[in-house]
């Protein structure tokens, strides 16, 4: 991938070009970001990828620390699980709101895009559902009409998309919940609809938090073996 910058406007560009790798995972989640090198890469100076990174930091999606140097920024399960607690309330209020606003032509449209994806998703292949889940959370955030809350919800939806290990739930979990959260928006409820998407979202926090606890478990259980190791 050629990721090398042509343009004047170097400061937005440069921010630009790094955060798409990084979403995009050509840059992926732990790596190491050596400046001189992604600087040569990109055909700049270390000014604007200094510039660049400082924003990025800021948005979670670096870590810099002046000694252990800058690295794409990995989430645990533990944080991944808090960002999904802000999603359950968020994305619950705009689902309350999306009911009011929302076609059946188009709730029918995502009904089939699921259809399809989890027939995809039986033989082996969960991207397209993956797709499919991302479009449809988005499109609730964009019909609420909330700018606050749209730019908000897409901040942690981005994070979580783009850093969770895949699909949190397996589809043929999930596909019956979302279908019952269409019929709920078709139906124009607004209080079912907030009240399923929510569960909906708890039900992958609570994994989350298991696999937290496995983590945790696992990674005391390995320090004893090394402290016996040692003795």
């Amino acid at each position: 991938m050629s990721i090398r910058v042509k343009y004047s406007n170097l400061d937005e560009l440069v921010y630009e070009k790094l955060k798409k790798a990084i979403l995009n995972k050509h840059l992926k989640p732990g790596e190491q970001i050596i400046q001189e090198q992604l600087a040569k890469k990109m055909g700049v100076s270390r000014t604007p990828l200094r510039r660049a990174l400082t924003q990025l930091a800021k948005e979670h999606l670096v870590t810099a620390g002046a000694r252990r140097g800058t690295y794409v920024r990995e989430f645990s399960h533990e944080e991944i699980a808090a960002i999904y607690e802000i999603r359950e309330v968020l994305e619950g209020l705009a689902s309350r709101k999306a009911a009011l606003l929302v076609k059946k032509s188009t709730l029918e449209s995502f009904r089939n895009l699921y259809k399809e994806a989890i027939e995809s998703a039986k033989k082996g292949d969960w991207r397209a559902y993956e797709k499919a889940d991302e479009k449809f959370h988005f499109f609730l955030i964009e019909i609420s009409q909330i700018d606050f809350l749209r730019e908000m919800v897409k901040s942690f939806y981005i994070l979580v998309s783009r850093y969770a290990r895949g699909l949190v739930r397996p589809p043929e979990e999930t596909f019956p919940e979302h279908m019952s959260m269409i019929d709920a928006l078709e139906h124009h409820d607004s209080e079912l609809a907030e009240k399923l998407i929510r569960e909906h979202i708890h039900k992958s926090i609570q994994l989350l938090r298991k696999k937290t606890f496995r983590e945790e478990a696992g990674n005391e259980r390995r320090q004893r073996l090394g402290a016996r190791a040692g003795n």
